[in-house]
């Protein structure tokens, strides 16, 4: 019986912090959603901020979400254009 505690007990605490590890890293990849780039399109005034097709992410991955039209090459943002967004790796 003596033995058997010597051998469960840390078997316990090794797969209780396994399951931990896996469930922190699952929850930080859905994290990452995949959201609609927004664009700021000058020539509508009374609704600036277009939606584009193009998806992009909240996480900072050092390359900002771009979007190539007519007018140019333009930053895309969150709705209503105020956060910038960032190219999904």
């Amino acid at each position: 019986m003596e033995k058997m505690r010597k051998i469960a007990l840390p078997l316990a605490i090794l797969l209780i912090g396994a399951g931990s590890a896996y469930a922190t890293t699952v929850a930080s990849q859905s994290a990452k959603a995949e959201i609609p780039g927004w664009k700021i399109d000058p020539a509508n005034p009374a609704a600036p901020c277009v939606m584009t097709e193009q998806q992009c992410t909240t996480d900072n991955t050092g390359v900002v979400c771009t979007v190539s039209d007519a007018s140019g090459v333009q930053n895309l943002y969150q709705t209503g254009c105020e956060q910038e967004l960032f190219r999904i790796p």
